[in-house]
């Protein structure tokens, strides 16, 4: 994790040789995001198939970007010579699409808009919820009117106007709250974007195949050199032909319908090893996309993601095989949070001297090299603290003790650092962890300690800091990233990502709101509208109503945890033996862990494989392979969704 000491003299591009925004890009990114986000939520809760986003490569936006390259582009440039959109403006629209593809659904909106309505409308005389924390929730925060919640779940009569009166309030305190989260966010990642780009050289796998995508054309052609590649298309095939079938046997039972997933779990009937069925089980999914991109990857990283998901499979064996009372999910949640912890302890102490003067650029701006960055170091430094402060006067004011706010938006921040840190550098597509940052608090200090005011806005937590799959730091990450390769001035990109962040939260409000009245919440997907809703308010019950000290258990699988980690980093500094990562650690009983690490072991093989027997020129050699498979998996996920749209029947070809 120690990262080179930075050159004095390194060559640095100039700032003229870059390109700044041009209107048509910015345009033409708006027109995307705002059918993105129309589109969004009526695609992934209502029809239910594949989500446009969904992970950190989304699919509509490499289907869209398809589209352009391949159609738009080819017929502009027919048309007349120069007229088809650059590289960099490519990047425009990418970039503004990125940032806005999990807003309107994993992002924010999913958990947002349930949450306003739910406290009240599950609400019973038997779960006591009116009397526990009823009187905590803050009237910006919720919809509290009768009938504005009832006709929300139980759809709007034909001819009524939604109650967009009662949503007033909650839209624009909520909007306030989002959008200095995120300005935190994106102040922080400025910070860490020198960092990781240019001092550690993250390898960020998942910006590989955009770059080959936006790459100019040479000689006059159509299309630059990526897409004449006989390998790629080989790739691009292997997707299409298995997902086409599998799209098809849900219209047509009779077509074939290719294996891709094996319920192995099955065969583990008998005790202990009954526990491999526990969730999550060992049930064996193969996506092709991922096993590309695991392709790409070290193989540490590779190896580490599924022999730990094993190892924590054989954990669970050896508990039921003792007959150990341990609780087994607050062994593996816990053992997790404590290796996060020195996770992110250890990612701030790798860039020590990057953050120094980063942060002491607020004394000596003049002396600060900071001209390239997207925001100057000043502005961000002041920004990250001002905006943290902000934050919790807001929560304070709500009813939050200041102490506990401040201790979640610090601990998300350095557990969302994390995830990027995964997401750019470990190459993970989908991430979720097992766990919520009000978890911390129950561990490190236990529930009596917090006042029940401060546990209900904890429950809330839920919104912007659970589902990891679509939130929105790696996606600036990779655009700052990708922006250097393609030549294109950060700081004007930036704004146009701020553009469009704004514009997503505005269409997707709309959106959400709309679907759910029109359609009623109960007809929409379940597990978002009827289970996520109503799981906080059921902790939060529990919480009030049986409330704890430090729990030794939980305390002594946290230190385990944290000092697992602190040895496997230990042994990596000083032992070149030693393959085992720590990112597979942190995963060990994610859903994400359990949807991918059969394809994960795949991937893995797949390269051991070609390196063992090709060498380097052969894993090369097969880079557009692998790149054609990742692209193929987008395009048909992309016709299936257009598809399903039309139809109203979904077909999901990747986690939901």
């Amino acid at each position: 994790m120690t990262p080179p000491v930075p050159s004095q003299n390194s060559p640095q591009t100039t700032q003229s040789t870059y390109s700044g925004i041009t209107t048509r890009s910015v345009l033409i990114g708006i027109g995307a995001v705002i059918c993105q986000c129309l589109i969004t939520p009526y695609n992934d809760f209502h029809v239910g198939g594949t989500y446009l986003a969904g992970n950190h490569m989304p699919i509509a936006v490499v289907f869209v970007m398809l589209v352009f390259v391949l159609g738009v582009n080819v017929l502009l440039k027919r048309l007349r010579t120069g007229a088809e959109l650059q590289g960099s403006e490519l990047l425009i629209v990418w970039g503004m699409m990125l940032v806005a593809s999990g807003i309107p659904s994993s992002g924010l909106m999913r958990y947002l808009i349930p949450l306003a309505v739910s406290p009240f409308y599950f609400a019973t005389p038997e779960n006591e919820w009116a009397t526990l924390f009823h009187q905590h929730l803050p009237e910006w925060m919720v919809v509290s009117d009768p009938k504005a919640v009832f006709y929300f779940y139980e759809q709007l009569p034909e001819g009524d106007a939604i109650p967009w009166r009662a949503w007033l309030k909650p839209i624009v305190g909520w909007s306030v709250f989002v959008l200095i989260f995120y300005f935190v966010t994106i102040c922080w990642t400025v910070l860490l974007r020198k960092q990781w780009i240019e001092y550690e050289r993250f390898t960020f796998p998942l910006v590989q195949l955009p770059i080959e995508m936006f790459q100019t054309p040479s000689g006059g052609s159509l299309v630059n050199r990526f897409f004449k590649s006989r390998l790629m298309w080989c790739g691009f095939a292997i997707p299409v032909l298995l997902h086409g079938l599998k799209g098809l046997h849900l219209y047509f039972p009779s077509t074939p319908n290719p294996p891709l997933y094996f319920p192995i779990a099955q065969f583990f009937t008998e005790k202990p090893f009954s526990a491999l069925a526990w969730w999550p089980s060992v049930n064996l999914f193969i996506y092709p996309s991922v096993i590309a991109v695991v392709y790409l990857l070290t193989l540490e990283i590779s190896f580490s993601f599924w022999f730990f998901f094993l190892l924590g499979k054989m954990e669970t064996v050896l508990i039921y095989a003792t007959g150990s009372k341990v609780n087994q999910w607050n062994f593996h949640q816990n053992q997790q949070m404590g290796g996060f912890l020195i996770f992110i302890v250890l990612i701030l102490w790798s860039g020590k001297r990057h953050f120094t003067r980063a942060f002491t650029a607020i004394f000596k701006p003049k002396r600060t090299n900071d001209t390239h960055e997207p925001l100057s170091y000043t502005f961000a430094v002041f920004g990250l603290i001002l905006g943290i402060l902000a934050l919790c006067l807001i929560c304070t004011t709500a009813g939050m003790s200041f102490w506990v706010a401040l201790f979640i938006l610090l601990l998300f921040l350095g557990l969302t650092t994390v995830m990027t840190w995964m997401v750019a550098n470990g190459g993970l597509l989908f991430v979720l962890y097992a766990f919520l940052p009000g978890e911390y608090l129950i561990t490190l200090f236990g529930s009596s300690r917090v006042n029940a005011s401060s546990w209900t806005l904890v429950a809330y937590e839920r919104v912007l800091m659970f589902d990891m799959r679509e939130i929105l730091m790696p996606s600036v990450m990779n655009n700052f990233k990708l922006a250097d390769p393609l030549r294109l001035k950060q700081r004007p990109f930036l704004i146009a990502m701020g553009i469009a962040i704004v514009l997503a939260i505005g269409v997707s409000y709309y959106a959400s709101i709309d679907l759910a009245y029109t359609h009623g919440a109960v007809n929409l997907q379940h597990w978002t509208y009827m289970i996520s809703t109503t799981s906080p308010f059921n902790r939060l019950t529990s919480i009030l109503q049986h409330p704890t000290g430090i729990e030794l258990e939980r305390l002594g699988s946290f230190i385990f945890g944290g000092a697992a980690m602190f040895g496997m980093f230990w042994m990596r500094q000083y032992y070149l033996w030693w393959k085992l990562h720590p990112i597979g650690y942190l995963m060990m009983t994610s859903y994400a862990t359990y949807c991918f690490w059969g394809s994960f072991f795949i991937g893995w093989l797949l390269k051991y494989t070609v390196l063992k027997f090709g060498g380097v020129a052969q894993y090369r050699k097969l880079r557009p392979l692998i790149l054609g498979v990742v692209l193929g998996e987008c395009f048909i996920g992309g016709i299936w969704i257009i598809v399903g749209l039309i139809t109203g029947i979904g077909y999901r070809l990747l986690p939901g």
